[in-house]
């Protein structure tokens, strides 16, 4: 037996309540909700083999379509606690791999080396401090049901930041609660974190990531029926970037178009997404903004498109878009080649 401090481990509130289940103290947070063991009893992980649960093809197909979506082929991906490397092949059958490493104590590792690149049996700060794997240079990182074992999560989450790129990716797995909604505590001896929404996302935001996606009730098998999965990354920078709308495929061979409606959505949308030099001029049926300038192009009345042909034009609303398309065509239907409502860029 031996004991964890007793300040919170996500928030570090120095006095978090105390109680007591099953004669082993632990707490509870009641800024972030987080409760952890301080009565620690110790577990053999290098003579239990893991990987035992969760190993049926609907909950690996889960996991495996949570976290695709969001990685590239050719990525490098970085597993900790990756146990036989089920995982590692239900995300091999959706995506490429450029490497698939992962990092397992348990005899579980064997078989996992069979399916995967290569498996480390070392902690990932003894593996950057001996140059096996390099700071910076994973695409994705990856840990299922393994946080929850940890003496300190903060560490290994802040060593998982330092072998992931600046863009990298992070899926987390981990009980949520008491791993069953029916089950108010979870005394799993070898659980020493018990994880919800709001202490999982603070923790990893402490660290500067940003939760991206995060789902409750995912299945691990009959006594974790309710997980708590996230993927997380860096927050991206806050910029203005014209290629977001201005090339989207829609737009594809356009040179330029014109923008019906020269109100708000052009500071607050067009200014910050679209490219100015591809807009021809706006059209505004408010006399007030006609004969002005909107990023640098001229604004005029609905009229201007009688006079010209093969029009492109962008609906620069959400709320009316319905009725300026129904104007549009009735009245320039043959000048005006295509309509295309900023709902569909934004889509």
């Amino acid at each position: 037996m031996y004991e964890l401090p007793v300040v919170c481990a996500v928030c570090g509130l120095p006095e978090p309540e105390i109680f007591t289940i099953g004669g082993l103290r632990r707490t509870f947070c009641p800024s972030c909700h987080h409760s952890q063991r301080i009565d620690v009893e110790p577990f053999d992980y290098k003579g239990f083999a893991m990987g035992g649960a969760g190993r049926t093809p609907e909950r690996l197909a889960a996991q495996a379509g949570f976290v695709a979506p969001h990685i590239a082929d050719g990525a490098r991906a970085l597993e900790i606690g990756c146990a036989a490397g089920d995982l590692a092949e239900a995300l091999r059958r959706r995506k490429t791999f450029s490497a698939y490493h992962g990092v397992e104590f348990s005899p579980a590792r064997d078989i996992a080396a069979t399916r995967m690149d290569r498996v480390f049996a070392k902690p990932v700060e003894d593996l950057l401090a001996s140059g096996e794997v390099e700071a910076a240079s994973y695409d994705l990182v990856l840990s299922s049901h393994c946080l929850e074992h940890l003496d300190s999560p903060s560490d290994v989450i802040a060593a998982m930041l330092r072998v992931m790129k600046p863009e990298a990716a992070l899926f987390l797995e981990v009980p949520h609660r008491g791993g069953h909604a029916r089950l108010p505590f979870d005394d799993n001896r070898s659980h020493i974190h018990f994880f919800g929404v709001s202490s999982l996302t603070r923790l990893l935001a402490r660290h500067g990531l940003e939760t991206r996606v995060a789902e409750t009730g995912a299945r691990l098998d009959e006594r974790y029926s309710d997980s708590l999965r996230v993927l997380a990354r860096r927050p991206a920078p806050l910029r203005a970037d014209p290629s977001i709308l201005s090339d989207h495929p829609k737009l594809a061979g356009v040179d330029k178009v014109v923008v019906w409606g020269a109100g708000r959505m052009v500071e607050e949308m067009l200014a910050h997404y679209f490219d100015p030099a591809r807009i021809a001029f706006f059209i505004d049926k408010d006399e007030g903004k006609q004969a002005s300038l909107r990023l640098g192009a001229p604004v005029r009345g609905p009229e201007a498109l009688g006079a010209g042909s093969d029009w492109t034009v962008l609906i620069n609303s959400l709320e009316f878009e319905a009725p300026i398309r129904a104007e549009i065509e009735q009245r320039f239907g043959a000048r005006v080649a295509r309509i295309i409502p900023i709902s569909e860029l934004l889509d």
